[in-house]
């Protein structure tokens, strides 16, 4: 899940170029809960907090350039219905049970395959 472009996360590549609004807002949701579950629950980060406010405000974008009726699909409209970028530690809270099981084993496993991914000197440099 780690990404490293600046810009947020690109949709323009295979399989995402096909995907309509509605999968690319559920797609950026689960990934801001996921980094705030790493981030706020686990004291873990696999990207900067620079990247992180990127993949915010792409979402939050997303999220206000569709209509109202289009965002209550998303699949964690639930938890993400007032998020405006600024912090991701409330979201955890608000997830029902089998969320945060199965959001918190996706933490966990993205996590832990960046650490064996990268090299002590490549974390410090993603986290800067």
């Amino acid at each position: 899940m780690a990404h490293t472009s600046n810009e947020g996360i690109p949709f323009d590549t295979m399989p995402s170029i096909y995907w309509d609004d509605y999968v690319k807002i559920s797609y950026l949701q689960r990934r801001i809960i996921v980094y705030s579950i790493m981030y706020y629950e686990r004291d873990e980060s696999c990207i900067s907090d620079r990247q992180y406010d990127m993949i915010s405000q792409q979402l939050v974008h997303l999220q206000s350039s569709v209509d109202e009726e289009e965002f209550k699909k998303s699949t964690y409209y639930y938890v993400m219905y007032d998020f405006d970028g600024s912090t991701g530690f409330h979201l955890y809270s608000r997830l029902n049970k089998k969320d945060k099981e199965w959001l918190g084993r996706i933490a966990d496993m993205v996590y832990k395959q960046w650490k064996n991914d990268t090299t002590p000197e490549q974390r410090k440099e993603a986290l800067r």
